[in-house]
């Protein structure tokens, strides 16, 4: 009987020991996975925006091909909410009074008045730092000349696991570009 009761205790003993050998394999096996997944989450960033204004492309000219067109799918698929509040302000107050770029705002940030399918071109990244990037390129409706061509430029922020668009513009110069800006003064000016 003590032979039974010592060789019992005994694989207790074991395998209280052995799970603790166990557990600390796994802890060190996740912490390098989670090591390894930033380093591998960087480079999946990049990789994810350089397919980003692509992503966007395939999804707008999905929307706009259809018979009843929901804006409101594309902004909230692509646009960072920081500027979709921005957005929701500037209609708030827009109520009444004159903004120049309203239509712009809300009817133009994907097809720039293109027909689809819209073609891009050009992609440059300009900036990658963190969780922030500029990305450059020009679109065209399919079969359209370059004197149709708009460039485009936009400010993308990583949240989430995702890019988002939190600023935009068709720029001409550049340091003329950012709808943002324009919809922060246009807020300061009418102020209630």
């Amino acid at each position: 009987m003590r032979k039974i009761l010592f060789l019992l205790s005994f694989l207790l003993l074991v395998c209280s020991c052995g799970n603790k050998t166990q557990k600390s394999a796994q802890e060190k096996d996740s912490t390098a996975v989670a090591v390894a997944g930033k380093e591998v989450g960087d480079a999946e960033k990049e990789k994810a925006l350089r397919g980003y204004p692509a992503l966007v492309y395939a999804k707008v000219n999905k929307v706009l091909s259809q018979q009843v067109v929901n804006l409101a799918e594309l902004d909230t698929a692509f646009f960072a909410k920081s500027y979709l509040d921005l957005k929701a302000e500037v209609l708030k107050v827009q109520d009444g009074k004159p903004f120049d770029e309203l239509f712009f705002v809300e009817y133009m940030p994907f097809s720039q008045g293109l027909c689809p399918p819209i073609i891009i071109s050009d992609v440059k990244i300009e900036s990658f730092n963190d969780n922030k990037a500029e990305v450059f390129f020009t679109m065209n409706s399919e079969g359209g000349d370059e004197s149709d061509s708009v460039k485009m430029w936009w400010h993308l922020e990583y949240a989430n696991g995702e890019w988002r668009i939190d600023d935009w513009d068709n720029y001409l110069e550049e340091d003329d570009y950012g709808i943002v800006k324009r919809m922060r003064e246009y807020l300061q000016k009418n102020k209630k």
